[in-house]
């Protein structure tokens, strides 16, 4: 938790001084509490590429093509999901909010403890001992995801529930450089829970949280990536367009002074010619 953020002194306000706590902040602190504890266990998903309004951040990011179907059947070549807690904390990022803290939701991988094949340990005490050292175990490798996903609040633009127990998060597109598409939504990730209560409780509880942070900071201060990478290509067509100019005219003042010469060469006019032809390109 970084302190001083605006989550860390909600929960300071709402402790130190409950009666003069306004009822917004009371409800966004309790759904903060209660979203927390139903994302200590959760599954995570790969994002679906079946979604063509709506591609995966993970999968635009890190290529990931594998993912559940948006009415939650699965396909035979689908990676397992991986085991995270889903949580709601204050981060830092040098382009938002000039470094200060802002509210983000973070989705981090879990470890599972690795199942032990006695036929293949028989006669192997190296991995034996390793196995028993490392008491928690290691991500399972064939999971989707072995990174944590941080997500701003105020980049989350909708948030759907699908199957009995699974939500999908979508996330304004803050890496595309067409103008054309600034401001449509992607797929960030698909997050299951143990029961569809659970799933139903938690997107309750961020939806909440997404509507006190609007109302605590409607306007974000925020430097994205995509609009450094379209104004450096405006940059750069600007000054191919001004070399192809210059190169234009510079191709006319050639012709020009070839005119000269070639219709005062006859008269014995050469030099002035010439003149008024370096006049012309200079």
């Amino acid at each position: 938790m970084i302190g001083g953020g605006p989550l860390f002194s909600l929960r300071m306000r709402g402790m130190l001084c409950p009666c003069c706590e306004n009822s917004e902040n009371k409800s966004a602190r309790q759904s903060l509490n209660d979203f927390n504890r139903y994302g200590l266990s959760v599954s995570w998903h790969t994002a679906s590429r079946r979604n063509s309004t709506a591609a995966g951040f993970i999968q635009s990011m890190f290529g990931r093509s594998n993912s559940n179907s948006s009415g939650g059947s699965s396909s035979s070549n689908e990676k397992p999901p991986t085991p995270a807690q889903l949580k709601i904390c204050d981060g830092t990022k040098d382009s938002i909010n000039y470094g200060e803290p802002f509210p983000e939701l973070q989705i981090c991988p879990t470890p599972r403890k690795a199942s032990i094949d006695t036929d293949a340990t028989i006669n192997n005490d190296n991995n034996n001992n390793n196995n028993n050292n490392n008491s928690n175990g290691p991500l399972q490798q064939s999971a989707a995801m072995s990174f944590q996903l941080d997500i701003p609040l105020h980049h989350i633009m909708r948030i759907e529930s699908i199957d009995t127990t699974m939500i999908v998060i979508y996330t304004k597109d803050v890496n595309t450089i067409d103008d054309r598409k600034a401001g449509t939504e992607k797929e960030a990730a698909r997050v299951s829970f143990s029961s569809s209560d659970g799933r139903d409780a938690a997107s309750l509880d961020l939806k909440v949280l997404i509507e006190w942070n609007k109302h605590r900071q409607p306007d974000v201060e925020e430097d994205l990536p995509a609009t450094g990478i379209r104004q450096r290509a405006q940059k750069a067509a600007h000054f191919a367009k001004r070399e192809i100019e210059m190169r234009e005219k510079k191709r006319d003042r050639e012709k020009r002074k070839a005119g000269h010469m070639q219709n005062m060469e006859s008269g014995g006019l050469k030099y002035t010619a010439m003149a008024m032809a370096n006049q012309g390109i200079s």
